[in-house]
């Protein structure tokens, strides 16, 4: 408590500390306690917190990165290491209420300038990833700025069909024909969906044309497609209903 400019007078001094010692007299005559320093925390009522001073962050997903590890992937535009990048970064966006899946499609990643571009990220920064199981399908838009992957999970619009082909898939190169949406059309043969696998050259003119070729089964579940004008790539068999694309 500061006192008025007066100490050089003795009778006002004696005065003042006499009049603050009967407050403080008083004070405990009456159980009182001295008010809390300024740095402490305030009590708060019943059913009352205190909000914390930075905003929780949300849960992570629930799943990482292996949880798409060994399921059959197509990466369409991209090549094997940039491939793994973006499934293993979308792994880990599926959350627990998510089905498990059984086909994962990395692309088509497009070359943001011109045609014949290297299968990179670098080179290829834009594309959507498709994730399937069930005849359902999850749809997530995945775009590189060089050092992040910035990625919106989006709906997928599409039909699920069950195969219309009847088995067995004979040994020896069989004729098929991709329709006229090419790969978007689906590979039904042998009473099965076949999904690509491995690397896929999106940027042939016959993955999304119709185009005739020969389907060779390399595996119980395998099988290979080569189409007149010189696409190849793997197949692995589907099991159950196919999520296919509109295609108009």
């Amino acid at each position: 408590m500061r006192l008025p400019d007066r100490s050089s007078t003795p009778s006002f001094v004696a005065g003042s500390l006499l009049a603050a010692c009967s407050l403080l007299l008083a004070a405990c005559a009456a159980g009182g306690a001295s008010a809390p320093p300024s740095s402490a925390v305030a009590s708060t009522g019943p059913g009352l917190t205190v909000a914390p001073s930075v905003a929780s962050e949300p849960p992570p997903a629930t799943n990482g990165g292996a949880a798409l590890a060994g399921v059959p992937t197509g990466c369409y535009g991209l090549g094997e290491v940039d491939c793994r990048l973006v499934r293993d970064h979308v792994a880990t966006l599926l959350t627990a209420t998510d089905p498990a899946i059984r086909y994962v499609q990395i692309g088509p990643f497009g070359c943001a300038a011109g045609q014949g571009c290297p299968t990179t990220l670098a080179a290829r920064p834009e594309g959507d990833v498709t994730v399937e199981s069930n005849g359902e399908a999850i749809g997530f838009h995945v775009k590189s700025n060089g050092e992040t992957l910035e990625t919106v999970r989006q709906e997928v619009f599409g039909v699920s069909l069950p195969p219309t082909s009847t088995p067995p898939l004979p040994a020896g190169p069989q004729p098929f024909a991709l329709g006229h949406c090419g790969l978007w059309s689906g590979v039904d043969l042998g009473g099965s969906w076949w999904d690509p696998i491995g690397f896929v050259d999106s940027d042939h003119g016959d993955s999304i044309n119709a185009a005739e070729g020969t389907i060779l089964l390399v595996g119980p579940d395998q099988a290979r497609f080569t189409s007149k004008g010189g696409l190849t790539f793997q197949l692995a068999r589907h099991t159950g209903a196919k999520h296919l694309p509109l295609c108009m």
